[in-house]
C-alpha cells in the first residue's frame, strides 16, 4: 500500500503547515497545488487525502468522478479541514461532501494531536482496506483453484466413466428432468444426446416383463436411498441388451428425495462371458464324472472281453458257441465304444496322435459313410491334393467323421447331401476360435438338413443331449467330437440354419511329417515266440486274473502282483522278469511312479501301461507303451510280443532285470 498523505490546500501556508506537522508525526505527504494534481496523484496511490473545505470551490467534478470509480474493495478516507465559519453550509457544499463518501470533518482551528490523530485513524482505515482487498483475492483465486479442480475432476470422471463404458445420470427428483452424458443414451441405443430424458424414458426400453419390477425398484430407491437394478432392454436400433443402474439419492432439509445420482452401464458381454464360465464349468463337472465312470466301466469290460477272447479261442470248433461268443463280443465292442466316446469327452482318452494324410482315411471309409447314409444321400468330397498332414489319432477320427456322418443321415431323413471338405488355414495367436498360433488342416462335414435352433445349438456337445427319440441315439456323438479336437490340441466349430443345414468343422494342428496310414488289426493274437516271464501288476483282482489268462493262453509265465510297491520290492530283490504289465491308477503309487523308481535305481525293465483312462499324468515317461482298457487279447498280444523283440537273448533280459 501507498501510505504518503495527499494535501491540497491553496490559501497560504495552510499546506505547508500541515505537512510540517505531518512530517513531525512520521507520516509521508505529498502536497498538491491543484484538483487536477491531486487526481494524478490518487491514480499513483495514496493513504488518505487531507484538503481544505475551499478546495473543492468552484467544482470538484473531477474528484468525485475519482472517488465514484474506485474498485468495489476502496473507499480512500478524505480529512477535510472546515472553514470555521458560523454560517450554515450551502446545498452545494453539502452535497460535494457527500460525493466524497468516506470523510472526517475537522472545524479549524484544531489542535494539532486531533489532526495527527485523525490522520493515523484514516490511514488504518486504508490498510485494512488493502487487507479486505488481498484476502479477497486470494479467496477469489481459491475459488477458482476449487472450480478448476472439481471441473478436472468431472471430466477425469467422464473419462473413467467413458472407459469403462459407463454412462452417468442426474435425475431433478421434483421436476423429473434430467441431465446425461452422451455414453447414457448412447447404451440405449442413441448416437446423439435427446433433448428430452426421464424416468418414464428409461422405463420404456425395459423388457416389459421386467418393467413393474424397474418401477417398483425406482420407487424404493427414494426410501432406502440407493439403487442397484439390473434389467433387460431393447434398444432403439432394435437390440436386446442388459444394463446395470446404479444410484444414490440426496434429500432436502425436509428430508424429501430431491435428487438422484448415478451411472449406467452395459453389462451384455459380461453375463454372456459368466454364462459361457458357467457352461464351461458345468462340462468340467460333466467331464469329470463321465470320465470317472467310463474308468470303472473299462475295468469291468476289460475280464469280459478277455475271457470272452479265451473262450472263442478254446472252442474254434464250436459253431453255436463261436456264435454266442461273437454277439457277447459285439455287444462287449460297443459298449468299449461308448466309454471312449465318454472319455473323450472328458478329454481323458488316450490317444495316439500321429501324422495322418486326411484325404487319404476319407478315401479310406468314404465306401463305409455312403453305405451307412442310403442311396437317398449324395456324399460330396472336396478334397485337394497336396495337403499338409494333420496329427490327431486317426482311429479316433475314423469313429468322428462316422459319427457326424450318421447325424448328418438323421438330419436329412428325406435325402439330401453330405460335403466332406479338407482345407488348410493359419491363425495367429489372437484369433476367435482360441486356438494356438499356426497352421491347421480344417476338415468341414456340412450336411443339407433340418437344422438346429440356437438354444438346441448351444447344447449340441453336452453329453446325452439328443435330439433323436428314445434309443435312436446316446447324445455322445458331437461331444465326443469336441473332446477329441480339444485334446489334440485344434477345436469344433458349429454354425446350424434351422431349414437350411449344420456344417462342422473339426481344426486340427497340421503336422510338417509325412501322413502314416494305420495298421491293420491281427486276426489272431501273437503267440510268445520265446519263453518270457511277465510281471503282471494290478490292484483289481478280476481284471489282473483275466489279463494273466490271455497271456498264459499265448505261452508266457506271468507272476501276479497286486500293488505297485510289491512290485518295487520284487524287482528288487531279483525276481527273474522280462517285461512289466503294469496298470496306471492304483492305490499308493501309480504306475509312472512305479516306472520312473525303477529307472532311477538303474532297472529299465521293457514296461508296458494299461489303463482305463488311457490317458495318463505327467508321471509317465513319454516313451512308455500304452494300451487302454478293455483291450482284446490280440491287441495285448501285440504290444506283449512288440516290446520283447528287440530282446533276442534271455541272458541280455535278466541281466536288464537285475
Amino acid at each position: 500500500m501507498n501510505a504518503r498523505v495527499l494535501i491540497l490546500a491553496p490559501r497560504g501556508r495552510d499546506a505547508a503547515i500541515a505537512a510540517e506537522l505531518l512530517a513531525r508525526g512520521a507520516i509521508e505527504t505529498h502536497v498538491c497545488d491543484s484538483q487536477p494534481e491531486l487526481v494524478e496523484a490518487l491514480r499513483q496511490g495514496a493513504g488518505a487525502v487531507m484538503l481544505t473545505e475551499e478546495a473543492l470551490a468552484p467544482s470538484a467534478a473531477d474528484l468525485i468522478d475519482w472517488v465514484a470509480g474506485q474498485p468495489a474493495w476502496s473507499d480512500i478516507p478524505f480529512v477535510v479541514l472546515a472553514n470555521g465559519s458560523r454560517t450554515p453550509r450551502t446545498l452545494l457544499a453539502t452535497s460535494r461532501l457527500g460525493d466524497l463518501g468516506n470523510v472526517v470533518l475537522l472545524e479549524r482551528p484544531l489542535h494539532a494531536d486531533a489532526m495527527l490523530g485523525a490522520v493515523r485513524s484514516a490511514l488504518k482505515a486504508r490498510a485494512r482496506q488493502y487487507e479486505v482487498r488481498d484476502a479477497a483475492a486470494t479467496l477469489e483465486q481459491a475459488v477458482v483453484d476449487r472450480t478448476a479442480d472439481l471441473e478436472a475432476t468431472r471430466d477425469g470422471l467422464e473419462v473413467a466413466l467413458e472407459a469403462a463404458g459407463m454412462g452417468s445420470w442426474d435425475i431433478d427428483i421434483v421436476t423429473g428432468l434430467t441431465r446425461r452424458t452422451l455414453r447414457h443414451d448412447e447404451i440405449f441405443g442413441y448416437a446423439t444426446k435427446l433433448d428430452h430424458w426421464d424416468v418414464e424414458s428409461f422405463l420404456a426400453h425395459v423388457d416389459p416383463s421386467q418393467r413393474d419390477a424397474t418401477q417398483a425398484a425406482f420407487s424404493e430407491a427414494l426410501v432406502s436411498g440407493s439403487l442397484d437394478i439390473e434389467c433387460a432392454i431393447m434398444t432403439a436400433d432394435g437390440r436386446s441388451r442388459c444394463i446395470v443402474a446404479k444410484g444414490r439419492v440426496r434429500y432436502g432439509a425436509d428430508g424429501n428425495a430431491i435428487r438422484m445420482t448415478g451411472v449406467v452401464s452395459d453389462i451384455t458381454d459380461r453375463r454372456d462371458a459368466d454364462m459361457q464360465l458357467a457352461q464351461a464349468q458345468k462340462m468340467d463337472a460333466i467331464g469329470q464324472l463321465t470320465g470317472g465312470v467310463a474308468h470303472d466301466f473299462n475295468n469291468l469290460l476289460t475280464p469280459i472281453v478277455g475271457s470272452l477272447d479265451l473262450i472263442r479261442r478254446r472252442h474254434k470248433d464250436d459253431e453255436k458257441t463261436q456264435r454266442m461268443i461273437g454277439g457277447a463280443l459285439q455287444a462287449a465292442e460297443r459298449a468299449a465304444t461308448l466309454t471312449q466316446r465318454l472319455l473323450s469327452f472328458a478329454r481323458r482318452q488316450a490317444l495316439q496322435p500321429r501324422a495322418v494324410d486326411i484325404g487319404k482315411l476319407i478315401d479310406g471309409i468314404v465306401d463305409l459313410i455312403r453305405r451307412s447314409l442310403g442311396p437317398s444321400i449324395t456324399v460330396v468330397l472336396d478334397i485337394p491334393a497336396h495337403l499338409s498332414s494333420a496329427r490327431v489319432d486317426p482311429n479316433q477320427l475314423e469313429l468322428a467323421l462316422l459319427n457326424l456322418a450318421i447325424n448328418a443321415r438323421d438330419a436329412m431323413p428325406g435325402g439330401g447331401r453330405l460335403t466332406l471338405g479338407v482345407s488348410e488355414a493359419s491363425v495367429d495367436g489372437r484369433n476367435a476360435l482360441g486356438l494356438k498360433g499356426g497352421g491347421y488342416v480344417r476338415l468341414v462335414v456340412a450336411d443339407t438338413g433340418s437344422g438346429m435352433d440356437q438354444a438346441t445349438l448351444a447344447r449340441a456337445t453336452e453329453p446325452f443331449f439328443s435330439t433323436k427319440g428314445v434309443g435312436k441315439g446316446t447324445g455322445l456323438g458331437l461331444s465326443m467330437v469336441h473332446g477329441l479336437a480339444a485334446q489334440s490340441g485344434g477345436t469344433l466349430k458349429l454354425e446350424s440354419v434351422p431349414g437350411t443345414g449344420t456344417t462342422i468343422e473339426l481344426w486340427l494342428p497340421a503336422s510338417a511329417e509325412t501322413g502314416v496310414e494305420p495298421d491293420k488289426p491281427a486276426a489272431e493274437p501273437v503267440v510268445a515266440e520265446r519263453a518270457a516271464t511277465v510281471l503282471l501288476v494290478d490292484d483289481e483282482e478280476l481284471v489282473r486274473s483275466a489279463t494273466a489268462e490271455m497271456l498264459r493262453d499265448i505261452g508266457y509265465s506271468v507272476i501276479e502282483l497286486a500293488s505297485a510297491s510289491q512290485a518295487l520290492s520284487a524287482i528288487r530283490s531279483g525276481i527273474d522278469a522280462d517285461i512289466l504289465v503294469s496298470d496306471y491308477v492304483m492305490p499308493g503309487m501309480t504306475g509312472g511312479q512305479l516306472i520312473n523308481e525303477l529307472r532311477a535305481t538303474g532297472v529299465r525293465i521293457p514296461t508296458l501301461l494299461v489303463t482305463g483312462y488311457a490317458a495318463t499324468g505327467e508321471d509317465v515317461p513319454g516313451d512308455v507303451t500304452r494300451l487302454a482298457k478293455p483291450f482284446r487279447q490280440v491287441d495285448l498280444a501285440a504290444r506283449v510280443n512288440e516290446l520283447l523283440r528287440p530282446l533276442q537273448d534271455p541272458a541280455e533280459t535278466a541281466a536288464i532285470a537285475r
